[in-house]
């Protein structure tokens, strides 16, 4: 069931792109608390991408597609969500060119930003990055269980 959402140039994008999300996810009986951790980071990269690679400028070449598929594994009776963010900004790879944060340091000797990429790597059981066609392409795997209730 894949799904495609374009950010276009209206202020509230963001926000109306994670509400629209959130509605599909909720219409495939995906739990919650997994549909607000894959929000919290399609937010977060879709924000990185606005405020760095666009410059905070208008951001319609930004497009999210998720796809929730049944996984192999048939014991496990395991779901994933894929989710691909992609921008037609300058290459930029967080896995490799964000720097890891130290969290170990007081707050407030921590230089502000950077955890927003360490979150969306905690959050998710997969984070990689190529660069296609001129565009970055970033792709969260989250996988869980079904949702038991939404099935009933």
């Amino acid at each position: 069931m894949p799904m495609k959402f374009r950010l276009d140039d209206q202020a509230d994008a963001v926000s109306r792109l994670v509400e629209q999300i959130e509605r599909a996810l909720m219409a495939e009986g995906v739990p919650m608390q997994v549909i607000y951790a894959v929000n919290l980071c399609v937010e977060e990269l879709v924000l990185n991408s606005v405020n760095h690679g666009y410059g905070g400028a208008a951001a319609a070449d930004v497009e999210v597609e998720v796809e929730v598929e049944v996984d192999v594994d048939v014991e496990r009776q395991q779901q994933r969500l894929i989710i691909d963010i992609s921008d037609g900004a300058a290459a930029f790879d967080p896995t490799t060119e964000a720097a890891e944060p130290d969290t170990d340091a007081e707050i407030d000797e921590r230089p502000i930003g950077g955890l927003g990429i360490h979150l969306v790597k905690r959050l998710t059981d997969e984070m990689s990055y190529r660069r296609l066609d001129g565009r970055n392409h970033v792709r969260l795997v989250k996988g869980f269980e079904p949702d038991a209730d939404a099935e009933e």
